[in-house]
């Protein structure tokens, strides 16, 4: 779609990382924001900081995992600025353990967010885009663990994969629509998210922080933070996915260019099963 000064995005997950990174990026085409996010107090220094750059902003407290909180983002965005034509579903959260000791709680806790959040996001905006006569878009953000996964990121891996299944069906539901789809699958990008991981036994109100990681997710933690080395900023991450949308671009794959041997190495093992009769 064609970005133009005074169209609207909204973006969940906002208060840090990825999310606000890509109001940065919108609000630096000339777009107002709407932010959302769990996090009040980052919430509101984010919007503060975007205002004194020039941006029209507004920073909505939501809890992506209660419909409802969702539905009055919409209508608080729509009072504000009389519209919305980007909805970026970027909230998420994760745990580092095994799956099978990590509790109910916390695997009810992942899906809600990381799934339910973006069902939410869906099914509240996609009917305001289509009703509007200049469409709009839809971003939903997964992560390369949403295409590979890796041990001891079972819930997150898992719903961030059903993101990913659940944005290409909407991709093609909405062919034949004025409403174009992006999925983001981040790679190596400084989005805070290795600073903010519950352990398998933790409560959702305990995620801030690694207090209670065992040693073998410590250890983990550790090999990831190494592995960050040259990592995309999420600011150039926001340019990455408002490119997407200016260009109606699919896939997003911002700081993901690490990950492309292990990709092909997954479709080369496909392709494989296809055919067992050649390795027999």
């Amino acid at each position: 779609m064609r970005i133009e000064a005074g169209q609207v995005a909204v973006v969940t997950g906002a208060a840090g990382g990825i999310g606000y990174g890509t109001a940065q990026a919108f609000a630096g085409r000339g777009m107002s924001v709407v932010l959302a996010d769990q996090d009040g107090a980052r919430l509101a220094e984010g919007a503060r900081s975007l205002r004194e750059a020039g941006a029209r902003v507004l920073a909505v407290p939501t809890d992506v995992r209660d419909l409802a909180a969702v539905q009055a983002l919409s209508d608080a965005a729509l009072t504000a600025f009389g519209r919305v034509d980007v909805v970026c579903n970027n909230a998420g959260v994760w745990t580092l353990g095994r799956q099978w000791e990590t509790s109910a709680q916390q695997w009810a806790w992942v899906i809600d967010v990381n799934l339910w959040g973006v069902i939410h996001g869906v099914r509240t905006f996609v009917p305001l885009l289509l009703a509007q006569p200049g469409g709009g878009h839809i971003v939903n953000t997964a992560s390369m663990g949403g295409m590979l996964g890796a041990a001891l990121t079972g819930p997150y891996s898992a719903t961030k994969h059903a993101v990913v299944g659940l944005t290409k069906g909407l991709l093609a539901e909405l062919a034949d629509t004025r409403v174009g789809v992006s999925l983001v699958c981040p790679g190596k990008v400084a989005s805070g998210m290795l600073d903010h991981v519950a352990g398998p036994g933790d409560s959702d109100s305990d995620a801030s922080g690694t207090a209670t990681l065992g040693p073998r997710e410590r250890a983990v933690l550790d090999t990831m933070r190494g592995a960050q080395a040259g990592a995309m900023s999420a600011r150039d991450a926001g340019e990455h996915i408002a490119s997407a949308v200016e260009h109606d671009r699919f896939w997003v794959l911002p700081g993901a260019q690490a990950h492309e041997p292990l990709l092909q190495r997954d479709f080369a093992e496909l392709t494989t099963a296809f055919h067992p009769e050649a390795t027999d």
